[in-house]
């Protein structure tokens, strides 16, 4: 599966124009938004109908999944202890398997597919941390399109999300014992997808906005 490379893109800042040209650049002839409200006031230009119709007329596809793949849920089995979703546990609901698999598809198919959501940085987005990062960890590479149309791998992204949510300060917890590389990231998954998820949630939901709603069984 190495040939099949998934990218993620974030529109922030971008013009059509300036979109289409990284999604050419990369041959991309499919988009998949993984926006639970595909609605933006800060660019409209990027609003469901809007962008489906303009990259029709470039001849690449546009689904919009936020069934398996948006993060707004009002299902508190999915929460953390803390009250907010857990994205491994979304990662395994039979909602979102089927939105892979439906991913899947598309690739044996031939399309070049890219997961696209708001976000500029793919670390400040559930694109990366959840859909993008299943993906990965079935086999398939993962680059990210940065907003100058260079690419990042899934792996230096995990990198830069590690130093940020989980930095290695060369001190061993008295409790925990030193941390293992692969704690350090599950850590950073999950401190990184709790504030992805708090700043969507206010964004779709504002005066709705109702959280942390803690999950007693967690």
């Amino acid at each position: 599966m190495e040939e099949q490379v998934i990218y993620t893109i974030g529109y922030a800042h971008h013009t059509q124009e300036s979109f289409l040209e990284l999604l050419l650049k990369y041959h991309i002839n499919c988009v998949i938004d993984v926006r639970t409200m595909a609605y933006s006031g800060f660019h409209p230009q990027f609003n469901k109908e809007i962008i489906k119709a303009y990259l029709k007329q470039h001849g690449i596809a546009y689904l919009h999944m936020d069934q398996p793949f948006g993060i707004i849920k009002d299902k508190i089995e999915l929460n953390t202890k803390e009250g907010y979703l857990d994205f491994t546990k979304l990662a395994k609901t039979d909602k979102f398997l089927e939105g892979v698999s439906r991913v899947q598809n598309g690739l044996e198919k031939g399309y070049h597919i890219a997961f696209m959501c708001a976000e500029k940085d793919p670390t400040d987005c559930h694109r990366s941390t959840l859909v993008a990062r299943a993906l990965y960890e079935m086999g398939y590479e993962v680059k990210h399109i940065l907003y100058d149309g260079s690419v990042e791998t899934h792996q230096h992204m995990e990198e830069r999300m590690k130093e940020k949510f989980a930095p290695d300060n060369g001190q061993i917890d008295l409790f925990r014992g030193e941390q293992s590389e692969e704690d350090r990231l599950e850590e950073a998954y999950a401190k990184c997808s709790k504030e992805i998820f708090i700043v969507n949630a206010k964004r779709v939901l504002k005066d709705d906005y109702d959280f942390p709603k803690p999950n007693p069984n967690a």
